[in-house]
This record gives structure tokens, sequence and C-alpha cells, in this order.
């Protein structure tokens, strides 16, 4: 046999037999060094070992940590027959393989049938002699090769050596395989984590350019592969920002920052995307690499703008709240005083002629009495009136009762009525009026305290000896009053607030400090129902003059507008 030829002392034999250990040794490590396949290295192994040693059947189990047991990965018979193979064999010292790998120490037996150590796995096989070798790496067991025979005493102390040597060869074609496996297994888990990672991942170069870069790169800039890798990431940027994204790039290559916030680059089409972008500096065969992982902030960045609007927005809202709550404790002030000065003489007057029981205050000044009372509750009711107005226009805005009617005989009423007041402080009213104005349509109640509230802010704020000109005119489109005094004017600033609510002009020394601040912007409101214009010409210290205008066309079905 070949076995026996190989112990033989001959010379030539002997180099023979070395020569074929040599090259089985030799196709063995090129295979090992050449293929990745354990299954082509392990079939390598058994057709060189086969070489070298005779033998009937031989195969590797190899150890399943996790199953805690071996399993028959490769196996080899004379008759080219494959059974056997993936047969599970326990780990326990029972077996001759559970007792070779749990003991790593190989075992060669001449007669297998008078061994009674062991239980026999392979009964069906017949062996009467077998080796098993334990495979050792790192000083952990993986597995064992075992090869047998038919015959009683067929293995020698020389087949154990050389089934030992090619051990060897095998731990390391087993390690190595597993090792790639492990790598292989790896590179999977990296790609599938890359390709299924939301955010943008990149390599890029020294250069910027972009070496490898993941789907979500695509998709987040909307550009085909071939449009992404071997360009500069810097292209991707807002032109006005390509200069920052590089010297960005380059502080980052330094080591000087490895977080890059809120940076707008551009979509294919032309759409802004922000990004914050983390970086890892990389050495790959001595040149350096940035791994930049970006992360899609245009949703949190369009957050933070709209609460920074926001903010301003409230921020501007809150100090027109305390602008009104200041207006607010002004008003109320100014409400106590204007009515509670009025209803104070009437109670001081009805009071003296209740308690003039003897009838000592004459007819003459019973009457005056009289007329005191009905002035001032004129004037409550005014104020009265005037509230019920404002609450209206704050809460519904007041409906109009338009009719036809001529502006020249409302200003004419209205003049009237306010010239006992102008009389007692000393002034008089002229009144210029177009006689050829037409008549329109328009709510002669609102109009006619249009034209009250303007005249009597006149007769407050004109010195005494004074004269108020009201002037009525027409243009092609409209009706134009507008009434003048020779007050103290209005300071440029506060013309723009004048028609606000509350809103009083400090008229001076000389002015007659009654009246809630509420007029005018009863004024602006009625005019505005009406479509028409108010405006104001002041200057300081030569007297103002208020404007007011109607549209000149007839407009029967105005009322029916507002409702």
């Amino acid at each position: 046999m070949r076995s026996k030829q190989l112990n033989g002392r001959p010379g030539g034999r002997e180099r023979t037999g070395e020569e074929r250990q040599l090259a089985a040794v030799m196709e063995i490590a090129n295979v090992i060094n050449s293929r990745l396949d354990l299954d082509h290295i392990l079939s390598t192994i058994s057709r060189e070992l086969s070489k070298v040693i005779d033998y009937d059947i031989g195969c590797v189990a190899i150890y399943e940590k996790d199953e805690n047991c071996l399993y028959m990965r490769h196996v080899v018979r004379r008759n080219g027959k494959k059974s056997g193979e993936n047969r599970y064999i326990p780990m326990e010292e029972t077996n001759l393989i559970g007792w070779v790998a749990i003991h790593k120490k190989p075992i060669i037996r001449g007669c297998i049938s008078g061994d009674e150590r062991f239980n026999e796995i392979m009964t069906e096989e017949n062996l009467m002699s077998d080796i098993v070798v334990p495979l050792i790496t790192k000083e952990s067991i993986i597995g064992t090769v075992n090869i047998g025979s038919y015959q009683a005493n067929h293995f020698s102390e020389f087949d154990l050596e050389l089934v030992t040597k090619f051990s060897q060869l095998t731990s390391i074609a087993i390690e190595n395989s597993k090792l790639l496996k492990n790598v292989e297994d790896l590179g999977e888990k990296y790609r599938k984590l890359i390709n299924s990672a939301s955010d943008v991942i990149m390599l890029l170069n020294c250069s910027g350019e972009i070496v490898e870069c993941n789907p979500a790169t695509h998709e987040l800039f909307e550009y085909d592969p071939e449009e992404v890798i071997g360009r500069e990431v810097f292209l991707f940027t807002a032109p006005v920002r390509r200069d920052h994204a590089k010297k960005s790039f380059y502080r980052v290559l330094s080591g000087k920052t490895n977080h890059l916030v809120g940076l707008p680059y551009l979509k294919k089409g032309g759409q802004v995307v922000y990004v914050d972008i983390d970086t890892t500096l990389l050495r790959i065969k001595e040149n350096p690499y940035v791994l930049a992982i970006a992360h899609n902030v245009t949703e949190r960045k369009k957050m933070q703008e709209k609460i920074t609007i926001q903010n301003r927005e409230l921020m501007a809202i809150n100090k027109r709240l305390k602008e009104l709550d200041q207006l607010k404790s002004e008003f109320l002030g100014r409400i106590s005083h204007e009515l509670r000065t009025p209803l104070s003489i009437i109670m001081a007057y009805t009071g003296a002629l209740i308690e003039d029981r003897q009838q000592m205050i004459d007819g003459d000044t019973r009457m005056e009495f009289l007329k005191v009372i009905e002035t001032q509750s004129n004037k409550l009711l005014g104020h009265i009136n005037d509230l019920l107005d404002l609450s209206k226009v704050e809460i519904s805005e007041t409906m109009l009762d338009v009719t036809p009617g001529s502006i020249n005989e409302l200003v004419r009423m209205s003049v009237k009525v306010v010239e006992a007041f102008a009389g007692q402080n000393g002034v008089e009213i002229s009144v210029d009026s177009d006689n050829d104005i037409p008549i329109i349509s328009f709510d002669p109640l609102r109009i006619r305290q249009v034209c009250l509230n303007l005249l009597n802010n006149a007769i407050k704020f004109s010195r005494e000896h004074s004269t108020i000109h009201v002037v009525t005119r027409q243009t092609r489109k409209e009706i134009i009053v507008s009434v003048t005094d020779n007050g103290p004017g209005i300071d440029r600033k506060d013309i723009q607030t004048i028609f606000d609510n509350f809103t009083q002009i400090d008229g001076g020394a000389d002015r007659l400090s009654d009246g809630m601040g509420i007029g005018l912007r009863l004024v602006k409101h009625y005019i505005g129902l009406h479509r028409g214009r108010v405006w104001i010409k002041s200057e300081k210290d030569r007297g103002s003059t208020f404007f007011f205008s109607l549209p000149k066309k007839k407009c029967p079905n105005l009322a029916e507008q507002y409702h």
C-alpha cells in the first residue's frame, strides 16, 4: 500500500514520498492563498492528502459553537460517493470525534472493533482503523480531520504525523474562510446600513470630490448617481455661499472642526435645502478622506424662521397691547372727568332748586339754573351717545340710513347748533358754500355728527376773538368740506395717530380740556362707511384744517351695500 511505501527506508522511495508531501503542501498553500471558497479548499486538501496517504474514507467535521456540536462538512470516499455529509456529531467524550475535539489531542486506532472506549458514530461503514486529528487555531477548537480504512492496522505513526501537518493547513483554511465570511457579512451589513440610511452619507477626497455616496444623497439633491460621483461637493451649494463652503471643508480637513451647521445647498431643480453636516477624518492608503453625514434640517430651519417672525410679531403685539392699556387707563380717567363734571353741575343746580322751599330764588335765576341743567344734560347725553356709537363701531360697524340731501344745508344747520358754544368762547364762524353743489345720497345723522365733531374741536382749540372758516366745494368726483381754526396746530408726528381711539391733541394752556378723544375716530369711521376721505393740514402755531369728502356720484343703494 501507499503508506507502506512511504515508510520504507530506501533512499529513492523516501525522496519520492517527501517530494509528494512537498508537492501536496505547496498545492494546498497555493489554493488557500488564491481561493476563498471553503468547499473547494477542503476538497483540494482531501485530494492532496490522498496522494500521500492511502485511506478509504476521509472527512472534516466543523465545530458549531452555537449548537455545541460538530457536523460533517466534507466527506471523500474512494468509491466517489458523498453520503454522510451534514451529519451532526455530539460534542461529547463518548464518541471519538467529540473526545478529540474536547481534549484537542489526536488519536490513531489500529483495531476499531476492539476499542471499547467510544460509541461508534458511523457503524454502517464497518471501518477497521482510523485517525482523528483536532483542528486548532488560536488555542480554540474549530473541528477535526478524520480518515478511516477498511483494513486493520492500516495507519502508522508517520501517517498520523502527516495528517497532523495537513490539519494545520486545514485549520488555516477554515479560519481564513470564517474571517472572510465575517468580513463579507460585515460588508453586506455596512452596505445595507448605508443604503437604508435616511441621512446623506458621502466619502470625500482631499479635493472635496464625492468618491462614494448612498441613495439618500441622490434623493435629497435629486441628481442621478453619475451626476454626483466625481463632482466637488461645493458645486451643490448656492453660488453666493460656495466660497464659504470651501473654507468650511478645508477647516474640516485641517481638523479645526467636525460639525457644520445649517449650510444651504441647491437641489437639481434649484430649490434650497439646508443640512447639518457631521464629519470624520479618515486615512485610506495614507491618503486623507472625509466621511460626511448630512442631516436634512430644512423643515427645522423654516420652523426657526417662522418662530423668529412670530416672535417679532408677538413683540409688536405686546408693545401695542401696552400702548392700548395705557390708552385705556387714560380713557377711563377721561370718562370719569367728562361724565362726572356735567353730572356734578346738574346735581348742584338741581339740589339748589330742591332746597329752595321758601322760593328765595327769583324767576330769572331759576330759569338760568334750568338752562345750565339743560346744557349740562345735553353735554352728558352727547358723551353717552359717543360711547354708544363707539361701541357700535368696534363691535359690528354702524349701518347707514342713506337718503338724498344737501351738504350745504346740513353744514349750515350744524353751524347753527354750535353758535351758542362758539359765542361763549368768543369765537365766530364763517361759512363759504359752493351753491352749485348737487343733491347727493348720504346718512344725514352721521354726517351731521361728523360736522358737529369737527366744529366743536375747532371751537375748543381756537383762540378768543378768532374766526373759524367752514368751506364747501366740489371736484369732478367728490364734495369736500373743510373746517379751519387758528389754534395751536398739530405736530407732524401726531397727525398719523390723531384719528385713533381715545386720542386727544394737546391744545396748550388755553385749551378747554373736555371731550373723551373719540370724536375723530367716529369721524373717520363714518366717512369711511360713505367711501369718502378724511385728512388734515396743520402747522405748529398756525392752526389746523380738517377735510372730509363724500362721493359726488348719486348712489341710492349705498345703504344696501353696508347691510
